[in-house]
């Protein structure tokens, strides 16, 4: 299983800080190659991109997704910001 928090297909967590139930914040900091995730302001992740990341995914750059993989889960979300940092 997958747990909130982790860096898919790259980090898994086995145990989060994000209760069921309960709202709760997470952060995401991607500056270059290295990719920092929190929940709640506890660092979860700390990630280092390597420099022969082989084929087209490449987690410095490009899109996100906030899923639920559980057929019958339910997720709510609110206030989402991105901002764009400087190099």
């Amino acid at each position: 299983p997958v747990k909130t928090g982790s860096l898919y297909n790259v980090v898994k967590l086995k145990k989060t800080p994000a209760k069921d139930n309960e709202w709760w914040t997470q952060t995401i900091i991607v500056k270059g190659q290295h990719i920092v995730i929190k929940i709640n302001n506890k660092t979860v992740v700390d990630y280092v991109e390597p420099n022969d990341v082989k084929g087209d995914r490449k987690l410095s750059k490009g899109v996100f997704a906030i899923q639920a993989h559980d057929p019958k889960s339910v997720a709510y979300f609110r206030n989402i910001r991105v901002k764009k940092l400087d190099d």
